[in-house]
Protein backbone atom coordinates (compact mmCIF):
# COMPACT_ATOMS: atom_id res chain seq x y z
CA UNK A 1 0.00 0.00 0.00
CA UNK A 2 1.91 3.32 -1.01
CA UNK A 3 1.74 5.83 1.67
CA UNK A 4 -0.37 9.54 1.62
CA UNK A 5 1.92 12.64 0.64
CA UNK A 6 2.46 14.94 3.52
CA UNK A 7 0.98 18.30 2.82
CA UNK A 8 2.44 21.00 5.23
CA UNK A 9 1.14 24.70 5.65
CA UNK A 10 2.46 28.07 6.24
CA UNK A 11 -0.21 30.80 6.84
CA UNK A 12 2.28 33.70 5.71
CA UNK A 13 -0.61 36.47 6.08
CA UNK A 14 -4.23 36.46 6.62
CA UNK A 15 -5.22 36.08 3.40
CA UNK A 16 -2.35 34.37 1.96
CA UNK A 17 -0.63 30.73 2.90
CA UNK A 18 2.16 28.66 1.22
CA UNK A 19 1.63 24.58 1.11
CA UNK A 20 4.70 22.39 -0.01
CA UNK A 21 4.18 18.65 -0.23
CA UNK A 22 6.59 15.82 -0.73
CA UNK A 23 5.34 14.58 -4.48
CA UNK A 24 8.14 15.33 -7.20
CA UNK A 25 7.72 18.85 -8.82
CA UNK A 26 6.79 18.47 -12.39
CA UNK A 27 7.57 22.31 -13.68
CA UNK A 28 9.99 22.56 -15.97
CA UNK A 29 12.74 23.69 -15.37
CA UNK A 30 12.67 23.74 -11.57
CA UNK A 31 13.68 20.96 -9.12
CA UNK A 32 12.34 19.65 -5.70
CA UNK A 33 8.67 19.02 -4.42
CA UNK A 34 5.70 20.68 -5.48
CA UNK A 35 4.43 24.14 -3.83
CA UNK A 36 2.15 26.53 -4.17
CA UNK A 37 1.02 30.21 -2.90
CA UNK A 38 -2.88 30.10 -2.81
CA UNK A 39 -4.73 33.58 -1.67
CA UNK A 40 -8.00 34.10 -0.40
CA UNK A 41 -8.84 36.22 -3.90
CA UNK A 42 -8.16 32.67 -5.02
CA UNK A 43 -4.54 33.51 -7.06
CA UNK A 44 -2.69 30.37 -7.10
CA UNK A 45 1.14 30.65 -7.99
CA UNK A 46 3.03 26.75 -8.36
CA UNK A 47 6.44 26.43 -7.86
CA UNK A 48 9.01 23.76 -6.42
CA UNK A 49 10.82 23.78 -3.08
CA UNK A 50 13.62 22.14 -1.80
CA UNK A 51 15.78 22.08 1.53
CA UNK A 52 18.84 24.08 1.39
CA UNK A 53 21.72 22.69 2.24
CA UNK A 54 23.69 25.54 3.72
CA UNK A 55 20.24 26.59 6.37
CA UNK A 56 18.53 22.70 6.78
CA UNK A 57 16.44 24.36 8.90
CA UNK A 58 15.15 26.94 5.72
CA UNK A 59 13.66 25.65 2.28
CA UNK A 60 13.87 27.54 -1.17
CA UNK A 61 10.90 27.81 -2.90
CA UNK A 62 11.57 28.73 -6.88
CA UNK A 63 7.66 29.91 -8.23
CA UNK A 64 6.66 29.46 -11.66
CA UNK A 65 6.11 33.38 -12.19
CA UNK A 66 10.02 33.42 -11.71
CA UNK A 67 9.93 35.02 -8.00
CA UNK A 68 11.53 32.89 -5.38
CA UNK A 69 11.21 32.92 -1.49
CA UNK A 70 13.45 31.57 1.41
CA UNK A 71 11.30 30.68 4.65
CA UNK A 72 11.68 28.38 7.78
CA UNK A 73 10.56 24.48 7.68
CA UNK A 74 9.33 24.56 11.41
CA UNK A 75 6.87 26.78 10.51
CA UNK A 76 4.96 25.00 7.71
CA UNK A 77 2.47 22.62 10.16
CA UNK A 78 1.33 19.38 8.76
CA UNK A 79 -2.21 19.06 7.32
CA UNK A 80 -4.04 16.02 8.48
CA UNK A 81 -6.18 14.35 6.14
CA UNK A 82 -9.73 14.19 6.36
Amino acid sequence: MASAAEYRVMHLYSNLRIVIVDIECNLEGLRGERASAQRLDRLFIPGCWYRMEEHPNMIHIDWRNGDWSELPYEKFEIVEPQ
